[in-house]
């Protein structure tokens, strides 16, 4: 059910004896200021936000958001936008330290708990790629790939390449989201 807004017919209404095309678990709310809506064209835009936000308790996947407006003549549109929800990983801890003429590139790799045991345990058996650019204006290169233990840990050394910045990419999955580590700087 739809809460009234600030301005008059301006939010879906639903017939009476219909039912709600929304789920009866979730609640809609609006803005509670007349900037909330504005006006285009005799149609009236309106922002609305869910009561709950989408946690590690819910499915991942491509989810469908659908949205039915009404103008005052009756006319209707509906519009549909997919994305894909997926389980935020973060890449932490990541050096770059450079000895005997290579380059040692180690870190961690956590996801988020499924189960909600932990907010993040370790994400072992991943693929990383090692990227490497010469200085702040140039573009990544890969130059290496590993892959992380049973404990979310990893490190790779790189033999052909001295100086430069340093970072490591989770490409993610269908389940997991991706995530890029901050770069590091080793001097030349």
């Amino acid at each position: 059910m739809l809460a009234p807004g600030p301005l008059q017919g301006a939010a879906p209404a639903v017939e009476n004896g219909a039912q709600s095309a929304l789920p009866p678990r979730l609640v809609w709310r609006l803005g509670a200021s007349p900037a909330a809506a504005r006006m285009a064209d005799g149609w009236e835009t309106w922002r609305f936000l869910p009561d709950k936000r989408l946690s590690r308790f819910y499915p991942t996947g491509i989810w469908t958001i659908s949205a039915t407006a009404r103008a005052a003549n009756g006319a209707t549109v509906t519009e549909y936008a997919s994305f894909q929800f997926r389980r935020e990983t973060r890449l932490a801890e990541v050096r770059a330290d450079q000895a005997r003429g290579v380059v040692r590139v180690r870190g961690s790799l956590t996801r988020v708990d499924p189960r909600g045991v932990t907010d993040y345990g370790p994400f072992g058996k991943q693929r990383l790629e090692i990227l490497w650019r010469g200085n702040a204006e140039g573009a990544w290169e890969r130059v290496g790939e590993t892959t992380t233990d049973a404990a979310g840990v990893f490190v790779s050394t790189i033999s052909d390449r001295t100086g430069g910045q340093w970072r490591v990419r989770y490409a993610g999955t269908g389940h997991y989201a991706p995530d890029v580590s901050k770069s590091q700087e080793i001097a030349q």
